[in-house]
């Protein structure tokens, strides 16, 4: 064998054998999820009836700061989802979509990034297919809850051609991070605005172009508790997806935070009114979640709490309110948690002038006990009422049954 080669495959070999000795942090990073979603609506909606919803996640980072001993972190990350099976919305009738796994039947890559980190972890680069909303608009707390409308603002899932840059289908963008002082995170993002294709949805198409134009997205995280210190500003979006729920055995930070972010899109969008285009379509909000320790073990309580607002000129909801408690090991010890939670989208004037109907709120209010019967299997039963649904005057409030099972493999 040439000796170079040699020299060079031993390089390597010694590498990985270091990179593999990190305590800390592993050079690669493996996770596949599979949560699967029977779902019975037993009253009011479209239809009483039984759906099943599937969804598989499975996600691999390698960090070639540990696998070359880099002095910045450096990491790709590649996430693919498969769904399978029918839509609870369906059933129900409602607009905010109450299971936060329905999209349409499709295997496809949902995010393929690559990311640097510099200033000793206090400035962030992202580039590549990102998925918005795995750190933008996101409060802990909410992230218990399946309707989506916890996982991002109603009014804000609700714009875009085709949505903004969230699951299931993702844009291509950058995304850029700092802290600025010891508790103020600012992010800036910078996406394609149509994400995939509208006409087929099964396709993450990547087309960019100057009509479709770009969704800007930005947000400032402002840390309020006392026990934030150096410790949390390492800037690292993380590879758990973003339905892995509260109470599992990755680490959940506890910190007060307020956040307050904006986007806007560039491209022309057709009035609800009037069909006309024009330039406009903007969002702003602002959230907040406060965390409680109970004892002496580490359980907690938690509030949350979100406002935003939408162009009604361009969006059928012109604001959106959510709010809710979660209560950690409320029975067992094994890091169950209870939650309470509310989503109202108000009709903008456009939409309600249209519609005619006197009914101008659709409100969700969701019931989840979270439990989790070993570090790889959790289970998760779930009460949802909704009321106006789609904010129809002819549709009776559908009562609603779930129970999420997931299943979980990490290395």
């Amino acid at each position: 064998m040439n000796r170079k080669v040699l020299v060079t495959i031993l390089s390597l070999y010694s590498l990985f054998i270091n990179a593999q000795s990190d305590s800390t942090k592993s050079w690669l990073e493996l996770e596949a999820v599979y949560s699967a979603l029977p779902w019975f609506n037993a009253h009011g909606g479209l239809e009483t009836g039984f759906v099943y919803m599937d969804n598989a996640d499975v996600t691999a980072k390698i960090n070639f700061d540990q696998l070359l001993n880099l002095k910045d972190n450096f990491s790709l990350f590649v996430y693919g989802l498969g769904n399978h099976g029918d839509r609870a919305t369906d059933l129900m009738g409602d607009f905010q979509v109450a299971s936060n796994i329905e999209a349409v039947k499709a295997w496809r890559v949902f995010e393929l990034w690559i990311q640097n980190n510099f200033l000793d972890d206090r400035l962030s680069v992202l580039v590549g297919l990102y998925d918005l909303n795995s750190e933008f608009d996101v409060l802990r707390p909410g992230t218990l809850f399946i309707n989506s409308s916890f996982g991002i603002g109603a009014e804000y899932a609700q714009s875009g051609l085709n949505g903004p840059s969230i699951f299931p289908i993702s844009s291509l963008g950058i995304r850029m991070a700092t802290f600025i002082g010891d508790r103020t995170r600012v992010r800036l993002a910078i996406l394609d605005a149509v994400s995939g294709d509208p006409e087929n949805l099964k396709s993450n198409e990547i087309h960019l172009s100057r009509k479709e134009g770009a969704l800007i997205s930005g947000e400032v995280s402002i840390y309020t508790d006392a026990s934030f210190s150096e410790n949390n500003l390492n800037i690292e979006r993380s590879y758990v997806t973003r339905r892995r729920k509260v109470g599992r055995e990755h680490e959940v930070y506890k910190n007060d935070k307020v956040n307050i972010g904006g986007w806007y899109y560039t491209s022309e969008f057709e009035a609800i009114n009037d069909q006309s285009s024009s330039h406009g379509n903007y969002g702003v909000y602002i959230g907040a979640q406060k965390y409680m320790p109970i004892g002496e073990k580490g359980d907690f309580a938690s509030l949350f709490g979100r406002y935003g607002v939408a162009s009604s000129r361009f969006n059928r909801f012109g604001s959106a309110l959510s709010g809710g408690v979660v209560v950690s090991n409320p029975i067992t010890t094994m890091d169950d948690n209870f939650g309470l939670a509310f989503s109202s989208g108000i009709n903008g004037a456009e939409f309600q002038e249209i519609q005619g109907s006197s009914e101008t709120t659709e409100t969700v209010i969701e019931f989840t006990y979270s439990l989790p019967l070993a570090s790889w299997f959790l289970l998760q039963p779930d009460v949802q009422y909704v009321i106006n649904p789609s904010t129809q005057q002819e549709l009776m409030n559908p009562l609603s049954f779930a129970m999420l099972v997931q299943i979980s493999f990490k290395y």
